[in-house]
């Protein structure tokens, strides 16, 4: 079984080359990926975007925090809330959603899309013109060595999906690069 992990990074262009199959995940709110079986939310800042604009989840499973789910029940904020994340500090909801995805013993190869944080300094995302943020610390240099604990406690492999000619982080055995 395949699971895929899309980001919001630029490189998440990458994904609509290719005909995906297996469990689909999203980070935060895609703008154009409406096919996904789960969205993963870890922001305050997204729950008030979907107030906000009324956003219709009623039928999307939506992975998140205790906490989260809590704030989406006591706003009123449509989905199907899964509280199934414990918060660990510095987590994106890429960790949490690739470490939950790690779990399936069924899942053998889990690829990641859109995580361009994972090799560059830009965090930038395409939720950026949608949730306001004020600059953001290093991230970068926290979500990589998260990023090497999960990959070394599982066996499974992670397909890491990037543009050609970047600098390669050595994020274990397990991990490969598949350029386009």
């Amino acid at each position: 079984m395949i699971a895929h992990f899309v980001g919001n990074g630029a490189s998440k262009k990458y994904y609509y080359d290719q005909t995906h199959y297996g469990t689909v995940v999203v980070g935060n709110l895609s703008k154009d990926i409406s096919n996904f079986t789960a969205c993963s939310i870890m922001d305050t800042k997204v729950l008030m975007y979907l107030k906000d604009k009324k956003m219709d989840l009623k039928n999307k499973n939506i992975w998140c925090t205790p906490d989260i789910a809590k704030h989406a029940k006591f706003h009123k904020i449509d989905g199907l809330w899964h509280a199934i994340y414990t918060p660990v500090h510095r987590y994106s909801s890429g960790h949490h959603a690739v470490n939950h995805l790690s779990q399936n013993k069924h899942l053998k190869i889990i690829h990641l899309w859109g995580m361009d944080s994972m090799w560059s300094e830009d965090l930038t995302s395409d939720m950026d013109d949608r949730v306001i943020r004020s600059k953001r610390p290093p991230l970068h240099k926290d979500w990589r060595p998260h990023w090497q604990n999960i990959f070394s406690k599982y066996d499974k492999r992670y397909i890491i999906h990037a543009p050609k000619g970047i600098a390669e982080i050595d994020y274990g055995k397990n991990t490969k690069y598949e350029y386009h």
